[in-house]
């Protein structure tokens, strides 16, 4: 199938209240997954929140999401070299040749690929992020996830994304938000106009079964009736894509998830979709409580090289897409028997046109006994929400104003942002 039609039909037709985002566990229940918010349908766009996307700014900017799924160990990739408790805490796993960066920080070697974009101010990081504040119960990966999908604890319905889009400008393109994997993300929830897009060579174009699809969506916005207008826009969409595929790759990517995902955000944004946001799954082997060394040995240059290879798919139009990445959560900054266990913060990549690059962003909390968190994870002193309102502002037109909309409560920083953006 070209398109996840479950999810795709689920969202053009009327939906079904999303899932609100589940209260804190009790200490006990913590390790028990909530069930999957993904496969709830999505909600309609409020009045409200339409006025405020038309009043907001129009640009043409794409955001891509990268989703590091279970719990990627960035104090391996952004090794604080400099930090003298680093080598203690992991005196086994310690990176004893770090891609120096700054005098302080490195990239894991096996990252190498990515310090060409760094030395030319297009990739940057911002370190030590996570929730603000703290709570110890969020070390399970589904519950934490849902979570950071959701952008808020408890008490909202949809995701983060879902309610950002419903709060960017107006506009009659029906990709809008393209899921890059096999079904649309919880963070996208609450958005109607989702489309989850596997792989454009799906549609096998000209063929019976593509010509098949757009004839049924066709048929689904006739007995719609006028509010099918969508879905009439879809088929369209369909059928210019079963007509016409999308461009080949120019850039060689690695056989993941990532690699996939961005090969086929590339192909939509190449192919004049003009996608406003689109979300990666990267599933890749991040849950690496044992044989860390010679997992990361694979799984770090897979990653490098897929984001180097976006960008080099890209080529001019890289000058209006961001690419952010985000985990649930980190991992212990001590080393267990040749792995890391769950922890608290994190760092997240940031790359694309716009970015102050070359640098690392943020506040490093340190590896002292005193400055960890429960004297065993890193302790978070950027709250991810930050980042991604950032970003939400400055790249899709989201009103300031409506950030709190967007995470429900506020955030650790509001206002006060880390200018990791031109």
């Amino acid at each position: 199938m070209p398109l996840n039609l479950r999810t795709t039909l689920g969202n053009l037709l009327p939906a079904a209240k999303p899932a609100a985002a589940p209260n804190p566990p009790s200490a006990a229940a913590a390790s028990v997954a909530p069930a999957a918010a993904a496969s709830v349908a999505p909600a309609a766009a409020p009045a409200a929140a339409r006025t405020a996307a038309a009043a907001a700014p129009a640009n043409d900017h794409t955001l891509v999401v990268v989703f590091q799924r279970f719990a990627a160990d960035w104090i391996n990739m952004l090794v604080p070299y400099g930090d003298p408790d680093y080598a203690v805490l992991r005196p086994n796993l310690k990176v004893t040749n770090p891609v120096v960066l700054d005098g302080f920080f490195g990239l894991n070697p096996g990252l190498n690929a990515l310090k060409p974009l760094y030395d030319a101010g297009r990739l940057g990081f911002v370190t030590a992020t996570g929730w603000i504040p703290l709570d110890s119960r969020d070390r399970s990966h589904f519950y934490a996830q849902t979570l950071a999908e959701a952008g808020a604890r408890a008490g909202v319905t949809g995701g983060w994304l879902g309610r950002a889009m419903l709060r960017t400008p107006a506009t009659e393109n029906v990709w809008n938000a393209i899921a890059a994997e096999n079904s649309i993300p919880a963070s996208l929830q609450g958005y109607p106009g989702a489309i989850a897009v596997r792989d454009f060579a799906d549609l096998d174009h000209g063929s019976t079964m593509g010509i098949a699809v757009t004839a049924l969506i066709e048929a689904v916005a006739e007995l719609a009736g006028p509010p099918g207008d969508t879905t009439r826009r879809l088929a369209q969409g369909m059928r210019a894509l079963t007509e016409t595929p999308p461009p080949a790759p120019t850039a060689a990517y690695p056989g993941t998830a990532l690699g996939n995902g961005l090969r086929v955000a590339a192909q939509a944004i190449r192919a004049g979709m003009s996608p406003r946001v689109v979300t990666v799954n990267s599933e890749d082997d991040w849950d690496t409580h044992v044989v860390q060394a010679s997992r990361h040995a694979v799984s770090l240059p897979n990653f490098a090289n897929a984001l180097v290879a976006f960008h080099t798919d890209l080529g001019n139009l890289m000058d209006k897409v961001t690419v952010v990445t985000m985990t649930e959560f980190g991992r212990k900054a001590r080393e267990n028997f040749g792995g890391t266990d769950h922890g608290t913060a994190s760092s997240m990549l940031v790359m694309g046109g716009g970015v102050l690059g070359g640098r690392v962003h943020g506040r490093w909390p340190g590896l002292s006994p005193q400055a960890l968190f429960q004297n065993e994870d890193l302790e978070p002193t950027t709250d991810f929400r930050a980042v991604l309102a950032e970003i939400l502002v400055k790249r899709l037109g989201v009103n300031l104003a409506d950030i709190e909309q967007v995470f429900p409560g506020g955030y650790a920083g509001q206002g006060n942002w880390r200018n990791f953006l031109l």
